[in-house]
């Protein structure tokens, strides 16, 4: 865990707005499936400077961690190395299959600078944002 700063979820002032007002980060339908769809970043404000992550929007929920340790619904992407780096690569961990997290440290060493989270659950704001 210790290669990862945060997970983070890019989306419109219009969609940031409602979702905070809301309290969730609900899955949505995308031609990837069916989600809450993050990133996970390595580096403080590392989003910010991937301009692929800035078509999505310019404003970040950042969640903890954490999250990662305390449920079993996501899936990991790594990124599509096609001439570029893009989204939709194959999936490097499923936490349903791992249900006490031990491939998940070895899983994070391998992200590229573009990867991807699916939840497929709704997120608590106020249990896991720690930033505005």
């Amino acid at each position: 865990m210790d290669s990862i700063y945060s997970i983070i979820h890019v989306t419109t002032e219009k969609n940031y707005d409602k979702i905070v007002k809301d309290g969730y980060l609900r899955p949505y339908r995308s031609v990837h499936g069916t989600g809450v769809f993050c990133f996970i970043q390595k580096k403080k404000d590392q989003w910010k400077n991937m301009p692929i992550l800035r078509m999505f929007g310019k404003f970040a929920i950042q969640l903890d961690k954490d999250i990662l340790l305390q449920r079993n619904d996501y899936i990991i992407r790594n990124s599509i190395m096609d001439g570029w780096e893009s989204f939709g690569g194959p999936v490097i961990y499923n936490a349903k299959d791992d249900k006490d997290k031990k491939k998940l440290s070895s899983s994070l060493r391998k992200l590229t600078k573009l990867n991807e989270i699916r939840f497929k659950n709704k997120i608590s704001l106020k249990k896991y944002m720690i930033s505005k």
